[in-house]
């Protein structure tokens, strides 16, 4: 029950990541299509949902340490940080793609 989303997110992830390596290598002799802002909508999307899962969990995991051992807080509020790092990396690809 607890993985009944894990293949939905797999395949979309892939196609994610086809659709927009096939659309970088096309040459276009426009500025801008339709299909670079689903690209950009779907990079930004991913990784926001990434960034989420991952910093729920990192973040549960840091709450129950602290309450073990209150000196890691510093150590734990990094970890918690560079899972949050995942979005700002599909704002960027989003940011490339357009």
């Amino acid at each position: 029950m607890k993985h009944k989303y894990l293949p939905l997110l797999i395949l979309s992830i892939t196609l994610t990541i086809l659709i927009c390596a096939v659309h970088a290598q096309e040459e276009t002799t426009e500025k801008t299509t339709g299909l670079n802002y689903i690209c950009a909508g779907i990079s930004v999307s991913m990784s926001c949902i990434g960034a989420s899962y991952a910093v729920a969990k990192t973040g549960t995991a840091m709450i129950g340490a602290l309450t073990e051992k209150p000196e890691l807080f510093g150590k734990m509020i990094a970890v918690v940080g560079l899972s949050e790092g995942i979005a700002i990396y599909g704002l960027l690809i989003a940011i490339l793609v357009i």
